[in-house]
């Protein structure tokens, strides 16, 4: 049996993890592939941005806060049903808002983030070997800038990206793991 106890045994309350960080850091890699491993539903909210906003970004030019929003309602709804099904989630997200991500935190009575950071260089990297992906990376700067402080309101893991995805996947394991043995800190978390 791996850390966390098997799917099939049910849950009192349904988990959200956020996995965080600018584009280029690998939340999408971290979040599926533990997906995968523990039977979570996986959402990319990349998958959710509107034809207009992919448009707009793949031309470097950053969303304002007001473009973002229906975005963040979008990705709202996709969580709230999925908590009222039970259904424990992992999100990759940027995250770069405090009032953004208190919307999207707030989808779930049960959740926890994941902080991804990396060297500018290795980001810059990554960006410019992705063909597949809208987000130029000439908008790097601007959402290293926008990054807003993190609160102490929800657990938060903080990761080097520049780790190999066995090692990530392994670290958010214990995390998740040690979220079980806390509950003052997570009220109502049943593994």
């Amino acid at each position: 049996m791996s850390l966390l106890k098997k799917q099939s045994e049910p849950r009192k309350q349904p988990l959200l993890l956020v996995v965080m960080g600018v584009s280029g850091t690998g939340k999408s890699t971290l979040a599926s592939e533990f997906a995968r491993r523990h039977q979570f539903t996986f959402l990319d909210a990349d998958s959710l941005h509107s034809d207009q906003a992919i448009e707009q970004m793949s031309q470097g030019i950053p969303l304002s806060d007001a473009q973002r929003l229906p975005w963040i309602k979008r990705i709202y709804a996709e969580l709230s049903e999925s908590q009222q099904q039970n259904k424990s989630c992992i999100l990759a997200y940027s995250g770069l808002k405090q009032a953004h991500r208190k919307i999207v935190f707030s989808s779930y009575a049960c959740r926890a983030g994941v902080l991804l950071n990396a060297d500018q260089s290795l980001i810059m990297e990554r960006l410019a070997k992705r063909s597949e992906h809208f987000m130029s990376p000439q908008l790097l700067d601007s959402q290293l800038a926008e990054m807003e402080p993190f609160s102490n309101k929800e657990p938060l893991l903080e990761l080097n990206s520049a780790e190999p995805i066995e090692t990530l996947v392994n670290q958010l394991e214990l995390f998740a793991s040690a979220l079980q043995i806390m509950p003052e800190a997570t009220p109502g978390w049943n593994f």
